[in-house]
């Protein structure tokens, strides 16, 4: 194991369409000794970094508390994955880095403030996100940011990605909005089909690469982009990282319902069969399989298949 992914708890200070958290019980929290037991066990099984996540873990007692055990564990990279907001609170920013923080990821959905706090299901989102991203510039760590693709937004990717290499962020993770975990809404309207979002994400990668950046395209087949382009493909099982939710839950990274597709006719006799994740069924449920196809060893010589692990320098 090299990283450890903990969501201590659900609680958020933001609604988001389609978020977990938004539809789990965020009374869920784990005590700060069983965050301590995590860590600790996650250490003995070979884990040398950290992903903090939730809910949003900023919003806990014990946030500083954490950084500072697993910096007291040994944890080398401790990234935050945060919405940014209580970042924009003066000092945060400081005292999260003098903790452990060494990495921060932040949610990221529209340059458009309307459209952006549409998604987030909070007024003021986009500018408390934007007020806490300098105050964590300030602090000259790492900055990454996740991206969410919605039908809705997916134009604005070359954008988003332009806008924030600007400030400094470094690498991006593409997320494809996910039904998952949408609760009793019907949200499939949201869905991008992969066909359409390709060439925003082309293109996002082209920008990232002219800035320094990277990008990383999850629940993405291997026959939806060309085969220059499978570095943006994310190897969730190279990551070799142990998930723990709320109550104990524990699952490799590869098999969440984030990154484990199923395989259809195309795949079986696909080249590359035995690097793809599939295709997620809750993107099938909306667009099927028509964007699939059989990938023949020929087309796939010379390039590798593997893709991107996010343990980047």
């Amino acid at each position: 194991m090299r990283w450890l992914e903990l969501a201590p708890g659900y609680a958020c200070n933001a609604a988001c369409l389609g978020c977990h958290a938004c539809n789990a019980d965020p009374q869920q929290q784990m005590a700060f000794e069983e965050v301590v037991r995590w860590l600790q066990t996650a250490r003995r099984r070979g884990a040398q970094h950290l992903w903090l996540s939730g809910g949003e873990p900023t919003l806990r007692k014990d946030f500083l508390g954490t950084l500072r055990a697993a910096r007291q564990f040994g944890y080398q990279r401790i990234k935050v994955q945060t919405n940014g907001m209580l970042f924009a609170y003066e000092h945060f920013a400081e005292r999260a880095v003098a903790a452990g923080m060494n990495e921060a990821s932040l949610l990221l959905r529209s340059l458009d403030p309307a459209r952006h706090d549409a998604l987030h299901r909070t007024q003021g989102g986009l500018r408390a996100l934007q007020q806490g991203l300098e105050r964590l510039r300030a602090t000259g760590i790492r900055l990454e940011g996740d991206v969410l693709l919605t039908a809705d937004t997916i134009g604005e990717l070359p954008a988003i990605v332009r806008h924030y290499t600007d400030l400094g962020l470094r690498h991006f993770n593409l997320w494809l909005f996910s039904l998952a975990d949408q609760g009793d809404a019907d949200l499939r309207a949201l869905v991008p089909r992969l066909t359409d979002a390709m060439p925003f994400i082309l293109e996002a990668r082209t920008i990232a690469q002219q800035q320094g950046a990277t990008v990383c395209s999850l629940a993405s087949p291997h026959c939806t982009l060309p085969p220059h382009a499978w570095d943006l493909l994310f190897d969730a099982a190279g990551m070799d990282m142990l998930v723990v939710n709320p109550g104990g839950q524990a699952f490799k990274m590869e098999a969440s319902r984030l990154e484990a597709g199923a395989f259809h006719e195309p795949c079986q006799t696909c080249a590359v069969r035995g690097w793809c994740h599939g295709l997620r069924p809750d993107y099938v449920s909306v667009h099927g399989t028509g964007e699939l196809r059989t990938l023949s060893e020929a087309e796939v010589a010379g390039f590798d298949p593997r893709g991107s692990v996010l343990d980047l320098p």
